[in-house]
């Protein structure tokens, strides 16, 4: 009989199981070192949200409860690496309160200063780079967010888990730095290394965000540089880069567009993340940074009705005329506008072509009319292209469920 056992998580509602996977606990609680936890035998009256078991060739098989026709193989290190993924989404599903954003979050002075993630931009080096420097982590990867009740400030929240730096290290840093990872003692694989011996705050510390700083990582050498940018020019990457699958996506475009009102917001442009850490750990735009607080009511965190994800939106007809979809949450920045359904399923980015479109849509209007009204705007666009632009565009808000059919053209059929 295989030997079950639940490890639970402070904060968790449901637990982790090891089905005949005990080996891997010592190393699952050395990665989450400074989030509270203790190991039990598994009980029928609480599901595990992931388990894992022993696979051939001494790796380890990851099931998740909402996907057990999908399990995945992988080694130690890799394995646990997704169930730490795994746990982000539980840590959302257990508190609805949560707004969680993929970035990495660094204790600047009593203040969080949040590197939002962006492919290739290094957000993960650069808080290892931090920390070394002793500047203690709050995370490099998933950053759970509230608002306080009583104070309003915007308070970042601790998850305990260790750094994880991909390898090789990258080209560029110092000799000592390459030696410092090579003698850490963190678990390690050929991929990745978690970094013991660095000032991690302890799981469920809270402290303010200070800033935002957006990553532009050069291939070339470039001095490390902190420039202010403007609350629009950050917001696109805020929301596409939002992390909470399960959360009301109009909660989610009203939370981060406040958030984003609320803190001064920078661009780091640099090469050398040891340079950049130099750089921003006694800049004195960073220091004494201001409480940032939300007098404006977050909206609330419900949860996304999961279930309409499996429910097809109707066909769009193209002979009927189609309106705006009431409650629709719309949010710019810049030049671009983010809708989200009214039920909370899907966040919708619009150029500035597809946001005149989105424009005469608020009173009904058929894809001929749209198509008519843009071929007389715009007489140098070729009017197959427009033709063939506004159907895809159509189609997709209908597919979003973010435009609907008049109902007396419903009504008709």
């Amino acid at each position: 009989m295989v030997d079950t056992k639940h490890v639970h998580f402070e904060g968790l509602d449901h637990p982790i199981a090891l089905d005949g996977a005990s080996k891997i606990a010592a190393t699952m609680s050395t990665i989450l070192t400074a989030w509270p936890h203790h190991m039990e035998p598994a009980r029928s009256d609480n599901e595990p949200f992931v388990t894992i078991r022993p696979a051939p060739r001494e790796r380890w098989e990851v099931v998740c409860a909402d996907a057990p026709e999908s399990p995945r193989i992988w080694n130690e290190v890799n394995a646990l690496c997704d169930v730490v993924a795994e746990m982000a989404w539980e840590r959302l599903r257990s508190d609805p309160r949560l707004l969680c954003l993929h970035t990495a979050a660094v204790d600047f002075g009593g203040r969080l200063v949040v590197f939002p993630n962006a492919r290739r931009a290094g957000k993960s080096t650069l808080a290892i780079a931090l920390a070394r420097l002793g500047l203690p982590i709050y995370t490099d990867d998933f950053l759970p967010i509230q608002v306080d009740d009583v104070t309003r400030e915007c308070v970042g929240i601790a998850n305990g888990i260790l750094p994880r730096l991909r390898l090789p290290v990258p080209e560029g840093f110092s000799n000592a730095f390459d030696e410092w990872v090579a003698n850490n003692k963190g678990p390690s694989n050929r991929q990745y290394k978690y970094l013991a011996d660095l000032p991690i705050a302890p799981w469920g510390a809270q402290l303010p965000l200070g800033a935002i700083v957006v990553l532009d990582r050069r291939d070339v050498p470039t001095r490390p540089e902190l420039a202010a940018i403007s609350h629009e020019e950050a917001l696109a990457g805020l929301i596409t880069q939002n992390f909470a699958r399960t959360r009301h996506s109009g909660a989610i475009l009203r939370s981060i567009d406040l958030i984003s009102r609320h803190l001064p917001i920078y661009r780091l442009s640099y090469n050398s993340a040891e340079e950049a850490a130099e750089h921003l750990s006694s800049h004195p735009k960073l220091s004494a940074l201001p409480v940032a607080r939300i007098a404006d009511t977050m909206q609330n965190a419900r949860q996304a009705p999961l279930d309409l994800l499996e429910r097809g939106a109707a066909d769009f007809l193209r002979d009927k005329n189609y309106v705006q979809t009431p409650g629709v949450t719309q949010t710019k920045a810049g030049e671009d506008r983010f809708l989200a359904d009214q039920d909370g399923i899907g966040i919708f980015r619009l150029n500035p072509m597809s946001s005149a479109i989105w424009g005469l849509l608020e009173e009904p209007t058929e894809l001929d009319e749209i198509i008519e009204i843009l071929a007389a705007a715009f007489p140098d666009v070729a009017r197959d292209q427009i033709l063939t632009d506004c159907d895809r565009l159509m189609r997709e808000l209908a597919k979003a469920q973010l435009i609907i059919p008049l109902e007396e053209d419903v009504v008709a059929q």
